[in-house]
């Protein structure tokens, strides 16, 4: 069962930014959100699902901030340094242990361009954002969050898990 949701800043709740490095928090306002993503957060929030923020942005906080989003979000972690997935890994472990869930009691949710090193994520559900195909079949993939509903994404990473 399903219970928590893990996102990665830059991969999939911003949209237009291909990393954290020159990313200026006093420029970053909710319409840098990515399409749909804050209606589906507010449906995670409201079903009581466990929400957290990954990134390795030292200003994370303020930038949630400024998207106005931070009160929607159980936690929210910062990685030490730019980091290769396989030990960044470690984050999205931490943030799991945070929310007290298993990883298989958790979806999260990453860029389908960086699909090379998701397969070092196979403990948790893993669903791909983007429109780059995805060619695993253990991972859900969707364009964006404007047309995605909780229970129906529920059902799909239910069948692949079972597969």
């Amino acid at each position: 069962m399903i219970k928590g949701c893990i996102f990665n800043l830059i991969d999939v709740v911003l949209k237009e930014v291909s990393n954290d490095d020159g990313l200026d928090p006093k420029l970053i306002t909710p319409d840098h959100l990515m399409d749909g993503f804050l209606v589906f957060l507010k449906e995670l929030k409201n079903k009581g699902i466990q929400i957290a923020v990954v990134s390795h942005n030292p200003l994370l906080k303020e930038i949630l901030d400024r998207l106005r989003i931070t009160h929607l979000i159980n936690n929210y972690f910062i990685s030490n340094s730019k980091v290769s997935l396989s030990t960044a890994t470690n984050i999205y472990t931490l943030a799991a242990t945070s929310l007290q869930l298993n990883p298989n009691e958790l979806l999260v949710f990453k860029s389908s361009e960086t699909s090379d090193d998701l397969y070092l994520l196979e403990t948790f559900n893993v669903v791909c954002v983007g429109s780059k195909e995805v060619k695993n079949a253990s991972f859900y993939q969707i364009p964006d969050f404007s047309s995605l509903k909780f229970n129906e994404l529920i059902i799909y990473v239910t069948n692949i898990s079972q597969n």
